[in-house]
């Protein structure tokens, strides 16, 4: 995918997230246990800054920011400074990161994106209103992120490993949309994860590419999805998916 799909899609999707936040900053916000959309509104602003600071200086060190002030103005400030720096960069440029096989720009570009758009889901779940969709294929690429961090999260922290083999260790799911199936096997120690046609898993877990992704975060469950088989399977997949931010 091109990374300007990325960069537009975050600056998009942000300003949805504004839009929706705008006159609702008391409400409470049903995937974000505790947070107000203005808490939510502020995390947003707050990993901006996270970033843009990293590619500044070499570190990732914390940029909070005050409590005082407009949240959505935070965000927008937070946002320019974000997609400046973006502008100001290659792709390929080094930069740190958290995920130690990418240290590029490029990451944080196609991470900017995926997160932006869970939270203006977040903020739509906030609102009473639906999870609006993105492109197919932006989507799908957040699927892709997601299944990516999963087995790197579960050898780079032995302790989530021994949760989710325990829960899952010898059982195998796919993942599909109407475009595409991963197949993923859990391991006592690792999960691998293979997009094929072959295999039989336990349970397929189906919907489109946009509800895959929030579902990989949480942020819509079981029953938004077609589940074809073992539907324990999926269920302990789904509290699995608990170790992983979602």
């Amino acid at each position: 995918m091109e990374f300007s799909r990325y960069t537009t899609g975050t600056a998009r999707e942000a300003a949805k997230l504004a839009m929706i936040a705008d006159g609702r900053l008391d409400e409470p916000v049903p995937t974000c246990p505790e947070w107000t959309m203005a808490d939510l509104v502020r995390h947003v602003a707050i990993v901006y800054n996270h970033k843009t600071h990293g590619m500044r200086h070499g570190e990732l060190a914390d940029q909070q920011l005050t409590e005082q002030g407009d949240p959505i103005a935070q965000l927008r400030t937070a946002l320019g400074d974000l997609l400046a720096e973006f502008a100001a960069r290659r792709p390929d440029q080094n930069t740190p990161t958290w995920f130690e096989t990418d240290q590029t720009v490029g990451f944080w570009m196609r991470r900017m994106a995926h997160e932006t758009i869970v939270h203006r889901a977040d903020a739509e779940l906030a609102a009473g209103q639906p999870i609006s969709p993105v492109d197919d294929d932006l989507a799908e690429d957040g699927v892709d992120e997601i299944l990516g961090f999963i087995p790197w999260g579960v050898t780079r922290f032995p302790h989530k490993g021994r949760k989710v083999g325990g829960l899952l260790a010898g059982t195998t799911l796919a993942i599909a949309t109407p475009q595409r199936r991963r197949l993923i096997t859990i391991h006592p120690d690792h999960i691998d994860v293979a997009e094929t046609l072959d295999g039989d898993p336990a349970v397929t877990v189906l919907a489109d590419p946009t509800t895959v992704q929030q579902w990989l975060w949480r942020r819509v469950d079981n029953d938004a999805m077609t589940i074809t088989g073992d539907r324990d399977v999926a269920e302990r997949w789904y509290r699995a998916l608990e170790e992983f931010g979602g």
